[in-house]
């Protein structure tokens, strides 16, 4: 059993993916749709317990550094994922898509992927709060500059949400670590195999909700993911040496809380604004978004060999 562990905590990235197989093979699992929400709590509740929340406070200390991140992360991609889209003669549909893609904030999940890379967890987590109020206002601009567009976001939704998303759970951290000390130990010590569980649960969820469209239209389906990967490259490998200032554990968490987005705000908004088959695209990307744990493990590993040595 020990051994059996170990090897889960040791190949995170390989676990997560069979999320993809798994829901196509078992697609009933598309119940637990409605409960996607949870399992991101979860998550945050499993990262924060092992972070000391005074580490954020100190990130919140350096506007410029954060100001940077956010207009690199929430203005320059999108910018840059058209410009590089464009010469294709790409349909509006297929580029208001890809730009909405590179403009919305980062996952709560990116949070788990900085810590299961061993990054600096903290810097994610500002980014990721941060990253949500400010979006309500560069996603609009985004767009409005690109293509005159007009797009309006609920501000009270962003907000309800963050309550639930991040404040809920460290609220929840808090309580347990002052509480129940011992409890808590447990957790954080096994706190890379704990997080694997909702983590791959949130994958297998992704691909058992689209399940009938990826086996009815799988051409479309293919097509639909091949058009997201390069952007999730571009926002991997740009958003690492965006930042060769920060020292390397940091630099993994600007990059995580890049390459790992929240779609799920890209598909309603996707759906209020843009047309049908934007947000079929969008909600496509999240099956790389799956499978995108593998590649930036890998590349993490390479580059901190490279880094120390």
């Amino acid at each position: 059993m020990k051994r059996f562990l170990d090897f889960v905590e040791n190949n995170v990235s390989l676990i997560l993916t069979l999320g993809v197989p798994l829901g196509l093979l078992f697609p009933y699992f598309s119940f637990l749709k409605n409960y996607l929400t949870y399992f991101l709590m979860v998550v945050l509740f499993l990262t924060f317990l092992k972070m000391d929340i005074l580490e954020i406070v100190e990130h919140i200390k350096r506007p410029i550094l954060l100001t940077y991140i956010l207009i690199v992360n929430l203005i320059l991609f999108p910018v840059i994922i058209y410009f590089v889209f464009k010469p294709f003669n790409l349909s509006y549909v297929y580029l208001s898509a890809l730009v909405l893609f590179a403009a919305v904030p980062s996952g709560v999940a990116s949070g788990a992927m900085t810590e299961i890379m061993r990054g600096k967890t903290p810097l994610t987590i500002t980014i990721i709060i941060l990253s949500h109020f400010v979006s309500a206002v560069t996603i609009p601009l985004v767009f409005f500059i690109l293509f005159r567009k007009v797009i309006k976001v609920d501000y009270l939704g962003i907000m309800m949400t963050m309550i639930k998303l991040i404040i809920i759970p460290l609220i929840l951290a808090i309580l347990l670590k002052k509480s129940v000390q011992k409890k808590a130990r447990v957790l954080i010590d096994k706190n890379r195999l704990f997080t694997i569980i909702p983590l791959l649960f949130i994958s297998l969820v992704v691909m058992s909700v689209n399940y009938n469209h990826i086996i009815h239209n799988p051409v479309e389906t293919i097509k639909y993911i091949l058009i997201s990967y390069p952007g999730y490259f571009i926002f991997m490998f740009l958003s690492f040496f965006s930042v060769p200032f920060l020292n390397f554990d940091e630099r993994i968490a600007v990059m995580t809380a890049k390459t790992f987005t929240n779609i799920s705000i890209g598909i309603v908004l996707s759906l209020s604004f843009l047309d049908p088959k934007a947000s079929l695209i969008i909600t496509m990307a999240q099956i790389p978004w799956s499978t995108m744990i593998l590649p930036a493990e890998y590349f993490v590993k390479i580059k901190r060999k490279s880094h120390f040595f």
